[in-house]
């Protein structure tokens, strides 16, 4: 009798695991304010600004989005800091995820939108509480690493 009730467990158990696996959602993204290092490379050499917050903001549909760079100083020289919209990033959300990407686009700063140095090659991901993404401002590469 014990031997037909262990039988019927363990046939239970297996059938329940056999059931069809549940869907893997993916991330949904959120709009958050990180912290981090912005590196442009400037003559060949790089120039860090610290502790520069850069908020991701995305749209309604989460399919794009937008990254705001506050208080940024693109070469050692430059006498002021300025906030820097880049807008029409494609995201695609994994389970794990989310990735960014851009081809071109025009930032916008002081007002206005700035085509001299138009956003290019935009790649970046952010995975748990990590933003990351590299882009060439105009000619020059600027990569940025933060948390929120």
């Amino acid at each position: 009798m014990k031997i037909k009730h262990l039988f019927a467990a363990a046939l239970a158990l297996i059938i329940a695991g056999c059931g069809k696996p549940e869907a893997e959602t993916p991330i949904i993204p959120e709009e958050s304010d990180y912290i981090g290092t912005v590196t442009v490379i400037y003559q060949g050499a790089p120039f860090d600004n610290e502790n520069i917050k850069v908020n991701f903001t995305p749209s309604d549909d989460a399919k794009t989005g937008s990254l705001t760079l506050h208080q940024i100083r693109f070469v050692p020289q430059m006498p002021v800091t300025i906030d820097v919209t880049i807008p029409d990033i494609t995201l695609q959300s994994t389970t794990d995820k989310v990735v960014l990407s851009c081809e071109r686009t025009i930032p916008l700063a002081m007002g206005g939108e700035y085509p001299r140095y138009t956003v290019t090659d935009l790649h970046g991901e952010i995975v748990g509480n990590e933003l990351s993404f590299s882009l060439n401002f105009g000619d020059y590469p600027t990569s940025f690493k933060g948390v929120k």
